[in-house]
């Protein structure tokens, strides 16, 4: 709503226009108020105010009389919201979709990698597109970096800026898989060097980025499709919850969260009751703290519940 502010302002002792200077915040976020500081040479027996409304309805009283009359372009814009999610950010082809909830502008991003140091920028320029459409911005990056950070700048169409920060930031841990015996989730002595061995590439990790970003160590646990579904969600449960435990009993301070998949994330297609070796493993994924689980794809459709290792 745009308002049309007439001053009228009589001064002491004369009927003629008196100099009159005035302030005018008239274009604020939503939730704030338009204000006008009006401040007369001489002193002045009364002052009134009229707002008219660009609809022409009257906001105030009419006023009788006025020595000057100055107008206004007043509008209250809402916050812009930039939305964002996990399946519309590429990092391999380096492309990343938002929306905004006004017409957009253009686009400004930077790059972080795990270092904390920039390492690449990108922008792009929009078509006054309309509120909720996906918006692709493109960046480039040196070959062998890892991305921490997305610094967004959007711009609307009408030139309201905001800036986000996005943390897409994960690591997969290379290790060896566990071996557990046929329904079981206990952890034989023989299997512990390979767990021993995951916590030093973990450290290494944790050394290396901690000093940029609070990490969380994320243990999913999986089975092959032998055995009944929910059986193998409870087996798959239970060999994430020891392998968690194990790494919190030798020194692993971060928040760790577990949970089990079952054979809902194959990492090799088979059909049902087939034993494969491969599918019945525990993947370890370093994300940040706070943020949501950094997985996709089958992991949320098969929408298991994560827990915390104490």
């Amino acid at each position: 709503m745009k308002l049309a502010i007439l001053v009228l302002l009589c001064a002491a002792g004369t009927a003629s226009a008196q100099p009159v200077s005035y302030q005018l915040k008239g274009d604020v976020p939503q939730g704030e108020k338009p204000q006008i500081r009006v401040t007369a040479a001489t002193p002045v027996t009364n002052l009134e105010i009229a707002l008219d409304r660009d609809d022409g309805k009257q906001a105030a009283g009419e006023a009788k009389r006025w020595s000057d009359e100055l107008t206004f372009d007043t509008l209250v814009r809402a916050k812009v919201l930039v939305g964002y999610d996990a399946d519309h950010l590429d990092l391999d082809k380096r492309v990343l979709q938002f929306t905004m909830s006004r017409p957009a502008g253009s686009a400004e991003l930077v790059v972080i990698g795990d270092d904390g140091k920039e390492i690449g920028k990108g922008s792009a320029t929009y078509a006054k597109e309309a509120a909720g459409t996906w918006l692709s911005i493109t960046w480039t990056q040196p070959a062998d970096t890892r991305v921490m950070m997305l610094k967004l700048r959007a711009t609307t169409a009408d030139a309201l800026v905001t800036n986000v920060e996005l943390i897409p930031w994960s690591v997969s841990v290379d290790h060896e898989d566990v071996t557990f015996a046929s329904d079981s989730a206990k952890i034989e002595k023989s299997e512990e060097p390979k767990l021993d061995a995951s916590i030093g590439k973990i450290a290494e990790i944790v050394k290396r980025s901690e000093k940029f970003i609070k990490m969380r160590l994320y243990v999913a646990g999986h089975t092959d499709t032998v055995g009944a579904s929910a059986k193998n969600r409870k087996l798959s449960l239970d060999r994430a919850r020891a392998i968690a435990a194990y790494f919190r009993a030798h020194g692993i301070a971060l928040q760790i969260a577990f949970a089990g998949f079952g054979e809902d994330v194959l990492k090799v297609k088979t059909a049902d009751n087939t034993d494969e070796r491969a599918n019945r493993r525990v993947d370890y994924v370093l994300g940040p703290e706070g943020g949501a689980p950094p997985f996709k794809g089958a992991y949320l459709k098969a929408k298991a519940s994560w827990a915390t290792a104490k």
